[in-house]
């Protein structure tokens, strides 16, 4: 890490990728950054959202949580606190970017983790086609500021409900800024039909469902 980080902001890569346009990694006070055409994905800055989420939803530390599946890598910052949380399970990762996975392992030190398998695929597809069931599901699924319209899918949603494990939750990361708004309150409608229990918690300009 570089010392003049903590003074201007460096751009320590750059590339582009059949799904972002432009992927950077910033260097700011010493800690890593990534954004995907402009919108952070991985960082201090998800971390904190992610933490207040898990805080809001319950999700704590040594819960009998065995199977994880994170629809949605990018850097890691959330496979990275779920493997604070639960040392002993597995994790499956899916994202639709080889770059992105790159990144993850040269970057974020995804490669470190043992229990964690990454998968370089389409998540709807995934989710459709897995014969695996999970205790809890992370839905990050982000193209720079759009999340894919399949996110809201009842089908999609429906499948989530069928790979997850009794007592299981699954946890979406959506957002509720400018057309995000209604989305949002469409998504809570929907998942309210699906799931016997759905809550939401909003922080900044994203709002995390969790639905059970």
């Amino acid at each position: 890490m570089s010392w003049f980080s903590y003074i201007f902001p460096q751009t320590i890569f750059r590339a582009s990728s059949t799904y972002n346009r432009d992927i950077r990694i910033n260097e700011e006070r010493g800690k890593l950054k990534l954004l995907a055409n402009g919108s952070r994905q991985s960082g201090a800055y998800i971390e904190q959202l992610w933490r207040r989420a898990f805080k809001a939803f319950g999700i704590i530390p040594n819960s009998p949580v065995r199977s994880i599946l994170v629809l949605g890598v990018a850097g890691g910052t959330v496979i990275h606190l779920l493997r604070d949380r639960y040392l002993r399970s597995r994790i499956v990762g899916v994202d639709i970017d080889p770059v992105m996975i790159d990144i993850g392992k040269r970057y974020f030190g995804l490669d470190a983790i043992p229990s964690l398998r990454i998968v370089q695929g389409d998540a709807k597809q995934f989710v459709h086609r897995t014969t695996d069931r999970f205790d809890l599901i992370i839905v990050d699924l982000f193209l720079g500021r759009e999340i894919p319209a399949f996110v809201r899918s009842p089908i999609f949603l429906r499948r989530l409900r069928h790979i997850l494990n009794s007592g299981g939750t699954v946890v979406i990361n959506f957002l509720r800024e400018l057309e995000y708004g209604m989305k949002s309150d469409k998504l809570m409608k929907i998942l309210q039909k699906i799931f016997p229990t759905v809550s939401d918690f909003g922080m900044y300009h994203n709002r995390f469902f969790a639905a059970t």
